[in-house]
């Protein structure tokens, strides 16, 4: 049976849905709160200061190539995106500020980017916001093609260990991740629940990573990589070095 198939006779209650829908059906035209403005107004000053990552892992690179990690880790510059690839992160955060600041005026969102602070796991990461009940909330713009996935097969591997990241290093068990197919505006929510057994996975993954920056140990190259080829390989700010550095200590003079 179908992921979809299935959520049909196991579907949880959600969440931002019910709330978000009904506020939608009266604000085609949206009227938001002096709150949501104000968060509004703050997130796009921010955008002309992008995060340093240096020194970091991201809950949201868990599932990424572990050089590539290694390599924001240690500070490599990035590749300049291209117009394409450009229009798609500013539409991605406009998506982002359009859910929270309804979900701010409704108030079915009490915050918006909330940093998950220091945790054992030594990972960064920022919530994209707490609902009123608690839950993480996680929003993803998407393809048309990739939001068919996610409405086959649920949550993305790696979105679900980024909210479990979020969740363990908050003490939190329960999330939502949201995708909005950025084609048509349709969406879909999911709950997560942040077990036992996603923790163990969590503590495995960071485990490793952990491991090989203490270590100063660099992984091999991914296969698609080698060739040229993939979604990894295409989309990597660092495809124009990773295949040329040598080793940790190579990687840490680049760098420098």
């Amino acid at each position: 049976m179908k992921f979809g198939e299935l959520m049909k006779h196991q579907r949880p209650e959600l969440v931002v849905s019910p709330r978000h829908d009904q506020w939608m059906k009266k604000n085609s035209n949206p009227a938001y709160s002096p709150e949501a403005i104000r968060f509004a107004q703050e997130q796009l000053y921010l955008q002309g200061y992008p995060r340093n990552r240096k020194g970091t892992i991201s809950a949201s690179s868990l599932g990424s190539c572990r050089r590539r990690q290694i390599f924001t880790f240690l500070g490599f510059t990035e590749l300049p995106p291209s117009p394409k690839t450009s229009g798609i992160f500013q539409n991605g955060t406009f998506v982002h500020i359009r859910w929270q600041m309804a979900g701010l005026t409704e108030g079915w969102l009490l915050a918006a980017e909330v940093p998950v602070g220091e945790n054992k796991y030594r990972l960064s990461g920022t919530q994209d916001g707490i609902a009123y009940d608690g839950s993480i909330v996680e929003l993803k713009s998407i393809n048309s093609n990739g939001f068919r996935g996610v409405n086959s097969f649920g949550v993305k591997e790696e979105h679900k260990f980024q909210v479990g990241t979020y969740g363990a290093a908050t003490d939190n068990d329960k999330a939502v991740v949201i995708y909005e197919d950025k084609d048509t505006q349709e969406y879909r929510e999911f709950v997560v629940n942040i077990d036992d057994e996603l923790i163990r996975d969590i503590e495995l993954i960071t485990d490793q990573i952990w491991g090989l920056i203490d270590s100063e140990t660099l992984p091999e190259p991914l296969d698609k990589c080698v060739e040229g080829s993939g979604y990894q390989y295409s989309g990597c700010p660092f495809r124009d070095r990773c295949l040329k550095v040598k080793n940790y200590n190579h990687a840490k003079e680049i760098a420098e």
